[in-house]
């Protein structure tokens, strides 16, 4: 594997008589400002990684089909809370609303409390219509919502919701309606965009018949524009501004999200960092590079990859992690205090979808950089993946740190393996291609005539369902393959570009791979002519 290259980090030299007494000034606020980090940093609250539900007064059951049973037997609703380690405004939520005592009565006195993780159950997560955390879902015994929403809701006004049993119905974004139509073709998609793109602020945040965007960035959706002539003049603001939003120029990496709404400046930074975004922000930069050939690309380029080697990649055992905790205190500090302070815990979970999104942007940084070393890493993580999460023909969802893989039969860890496969052997002429075609068998079985397109998952007892975000990469991966490899599969592409619809309130980003695979853009840089 590559030599680690090491962050480039901003400096100053400075001449004449006055350079020392500077120095030595800079020196005596630096050791200030060391002491009372340090201080401050040994108040801090610990973040272990199973941080919640340590210590908390609700008895939280684990997910199962088993509990809607249950739920009618004692005629109590089933109160879902879908959480992440690594996020800052969870933590926020379970200490002043979930542990507050008056919630705390009403849950166990008239709900079942589900504790589920969105990275080890994401498809739970997508099906109940989740778009960002902390998110609650309430369902009877028939499986109907009778309440969701996203965001931290004071305790008081949870209280009061759930010993109503009020419907209340929020998310982030905007609800659907039955006059509503959704967007299914790469025209609308890119009206849509037209009109919320803000030249101001160098953002796609502004409101259209469709909605007002959410907070999250769109790396896919900015991928897809990077290849839109009509977009090409826009696009180094609209990257400069996702830099300056969620770069780190000391650590390397990108934030999960920036809110320029917030009015309090330490609240407005989502400070963890996802594998899977960073893995999208990695290709969505690797080809701008490619496409503008700025070095100030480049230059991210190397900042993403130094962060995967160092925080989110087990060389040993070839495998990345899922992510790294939120810590404003801690990003808030220059290099040098960081230096002397213990970076965020990293949630050790290997995932196969977000493993194989960060194998394929590593390839996409391969081809922009030309670099061979990238391609070898890939390989190593390939082969990682094989080791520890295939099974059959296909992959399991999950290898926790401690405990055997877990969840068959989810499409989205199929669908990224098989991109990051493909990739691969277009990095590589002549490869052989039965990795990939046993991929795609498998993901032939997960076809429902019934849905109309391959579903979310098999083998469970909930409701099939299909998820827009899977079908969209999907259709990607397919729209770079023969012909005749596709159809040996048993794959019916048709299926898959049915479910091609963004409706109102969803993220650009779920769909955008697919429009793009709709429009056949040959992605820069190309991997094949088909690509």
């Amino acid at each position: 594997m590559r030599a680690r290259r090491p962050l480039a980090t901003p400096g100053h030299t400075t001449t004449g008589q006055s350079a020392f007494p500077r120095a030595t000034t800079a020196a005596v606020w630096l050791l200030l400002t060391l002491l009372l980090a340090s201080l401050a940093a040994a108040g801090r609250a610990a973040l272990p990684e199973d941080d919640y539900p340590r210590g908390s007064q609700i008895g939280w059951q684990s997910f199962e089909p088993a509990l809607f049973t249950r739920a009618r037997a004692e005629n109590r609703p089933l109160f879902l809370y879908f959480h992440g380690q690594w996020c800052t405004w969870c933590r926020d939520f379970q200490d002043d609303s979930l542990e507050h005592p008056t919630v705390v009565k009403v849950l166990e006195r008239d709900y079942i409390p589900v504790l589920i993780d969105l990275d080890r159950r994401r498809d739970l997560f997508t099906r109940y219509g989740g778009r960002g955390l902390p998110f609650v879902v309430i369902l009877d015994a028939n499986e109907d919502v009778r309440g969701r929403f996203t965001g931290h809701v004071g305790p008081n006004d949870l209280a009061r919701v759930l010993a109503e049993r009020r419907l209340q119905i929020s998310v982030t974004g905007r609800e659907l309606t039955p006059d509503d139509e959704p967007i299914d073709t790469l025209e609308g998609f890119l009206a849509m965009l037209d009109e919320v793109y803000d030249p101001d602020a160098d953002r796609l945040s502004g409101s259209a018949m469709f909605g007002t965007l959410s907070k999250r960035p769109q790396p896919w959706t900015y991928s897809v524009l990077l290849h839109q002539d009509a977009w090409r003049e826009r696009m180094p603001g609209l990257l400069d501004r996702a830099v300056a939003d969620l770069g780190d120029l000391e650590d390397g990496g990108f934030f999960f999200f920036y809110d320029p709404d917030q009015t309090d400046p330490d609240r407005a930074r989502e400070t963890s960092k996802r594998l899977e975004q960073n893995a999208a922000f990695l290709w969505l930069f690797s080809d701008a590079y490619a496409v503008f050939g700025k070095e100030r690309y480049r230059a991210v380029v190397e900042r993403s990859l130094d962060y995967l080697q160092q925080h989110l990649w087990n060389a040993e055992e070839r495998r990345f992690y899922t992510s790294q905790y939120s810590d404003n205190f801690y990003y808030a500090q220059p290099a040098a205090v960081r230096s002397n302070l213990p970076p965020p815990p990293v949630d050790r979970t290997t995932y196969a979808d977000a493993s194989g999104q960060a194998i394929a942007a590593l390839l996409r940084a391969a081809r922009a950089l030309d670099d061979p070393a990238l391609v070898s890493w890939a390989r190593e993580a390939l082969e990682g993946l094989d080791e520890h999460l295939r099974s059959g023909d296909g992959y399991l969802h999950a290898l926790p740190d401690e405990g055997p893989a877990e969840l068959e039969g989810y499409l989205p860890a199929q669908v990224w393996p098989g991109i990051a496969w493909h990739l691969y052997r277009g990095m590589n002429a002549g490869a052989d291609d039965t990795r990939e075609q046993d991929i795609l068998a498998g993901i032939a079985a997960f076809l429902d005539p019934e849905l109309g397109g391959y579903r979310e998952r098999i083998g469970s007892e909930l409701d099939p369902w299909v998820e827009v975000r899977t079908q969209a990469a999907l259709a990607w991966w397919l729209a770079g393959l023969p012909d005749e490899m596709v159809t040996a599969a048993g794959i019916e592409p048709d299926r898959v570009h049915a479910q091609l619809r963004l409706v109102p309130g969803a993220d650009p980003d779920d769909a955008a791979l697919g429009f793009w695979a709709l429009d056949r853009v040959s992605p820069a840089p190309a991997v094949t002519p088909a690509d």
